[in-house]
């Protein structure tokens, strides 16, 4: 039996993509259990910071998704870490303060659009720490979407934020019942109290992953946001 602590839930069309920390003697490394016939899971009822048994099988999967185990049973939940205690294993695995240290390669700027990428014959990984100076989240064309500074002073402009909280946080402020101009509300909610609850917060983390190769291409994405979005913030609205 292997015990995960579920770090990342991400959002990925009509599934979700689930990572998990893996304590293999001394070393915490990201683990991503996938099944035997999917890569994601279309039910997930698990949250951030619960502790799971599952029997995990070697994978070899398409590189740079070097996480990839293949889940061979079920998850059982064994207990739940607080969110600060989540962070602190977390700075523990994968983690960088550079762009080239991310996945230990070059990414590359979109010059037909939007967004970052990685060649998957030259990304070492596909997921990673890192802590940001300043971060910046916008919705744009019904998409949430984040700009954010590393610690080396390099900018990562326009990445999709996939995590399944904060997207879910989104379709609650927008939902019906919510009241009348809900998206400029939400507009001024990432403008300012945004950077108060998220910035401001002692163990704020995020982590990055590469989407599985498109066209031979692996986009950068904003996997998980911590803190993430507690429910009375929408009361806010």
């Amino acid at each position: 039996m292997t015990k995960l602590l579920i770090t990342e839930i991400t959002r990925m069309g009509p599934a979700f993509c689930v990572i998990g920390l893996q304590r293999e003697k001394d070393k915490i490394q990201s683990v991503r259990p996938v099944s035997a016939t999917a890569n994601s899971w279309l039910h997930f009822p698990y949250h951030r910071g619960d502790v799971l048994q599952c029997d995990l099988a070697p994978f070899s999967g398409v590189k740079p998704h070097i996480e990839d185990r293949v889940s061979t049973r079920g998850f059982q939940r064994e207990s739940t870490v607080a969110e600060p205690e989540v962070v602190t294993y977390l700075r523990k695995a994968e983690i960088a303060d550079s762009l080239q240290e991310l996945f230990g390669c070059i990414l590359h700027e979109n010059k037909s659009g939007s967004g970052l990428f990685a060649k998957p014959s030259e990304a070492k990984r596909s997921v990673c720490g890192t802590v940001t100076q300043n971060l910046r989240i916008e919705f744009c064309a019904n998409e949430l979407r984040a700009t954010l500074v590393l610690s080396s002073g390099e900018v990562l402009r326009d990445l999709p934020v996939v995590d399944r909280d904060w997207r879910d946080f989104v379709d609650g402020a927008l939902a019906e019942g919510r009241g009348a101009n809900r998206l400029t509300r939400l507009e001024r909610f990432l403008n300012s109290q945004f950077h108060y609850k998220v910035l401001s917060c002692p163990h704020h983390f995020i982590r990055l992953g590469l989407t599985r190769p498109y066209y031979d291409l692996c986009w950068l994405m904003l996997d998980t946001l911590i803190p993430l979005p507690k429910h009375d913030w929408l009361e806010e609205f």
